[in-house]
């Protein structure tokens, strides 16, 4: 009977131990911005574990989807800080004002301010951030996955659209 209780002991207390030391889900699934499952992307993971959001090969191909969807929400008009995330993360489901005002400070804009495409990789590094990354990702890797996105001519014919060429 003791045996038994110390072994429950034990497995419940490597149990608690994982769950402080694992990696957040964003982390875990090469998903920097948490991008819920929703298209077949480029670099997804072949074995798909996760039903609710993508799982990518590495970081920078999942800052690749997180770039592409936040030049579309550019090329659409929401081009502010405030606007790209009430769209991200809407308040039905967040802390969107919280979210909002921790990004404009990290970025030491104003929550109204445009951003620009070349604003996107700074950006993502903070909502990854945000989203419970708490430092995993650099900033290089977000750079990695812009430049991923621009091998891609839809991409660059969206920032043309977003710049009127002057990218």
């Amino acid at each position: 009977m003791r045996l038994s209780y110390l072994f429950t002991i034990a497995v419940i207390a490597t149990g608690v131990i994982y769950m402080k030391i694992r990696p957040n889900r964003n982390v875990r699934n090469n998903n920097p911005l948490n991008i819920r499952e929703s298209a077949d992307w480029v670099g997804e993971r072949s074995v798909n574990l996760d039903k609710e959001f993508e799982e990518f090969q590495s970081p920078e191909f999942g800052f690749r989807a997180a770039y592409i969807i936040l030049l579309r929400y550019l090329e659409r008009g929401d081009n502010s800080i405030a606007a790209i995330i009430a769209k991200w993360a809407p308040s039905s489901e967040n802390h969107t004002d919280d979210y909002i005002a921790y990004i404009a400070d990290k970025m030491g804009l104003s929550p109204v301010d445009q951003l620009l495409p070349s604003d996107l990789p700074l950006l993502m590094v903070h909502m990854a951030n945000y989203e419970g990354a708490k430092g995993a990702y650099t900033y290089d890797q977000a750079l990695a996955g812009r430049n991923l996105a621009h091998n891609e001519t839809f991409v660059l014919a969206r920032i043309d659209r977003i710049t009127g060429g002057y990218a």
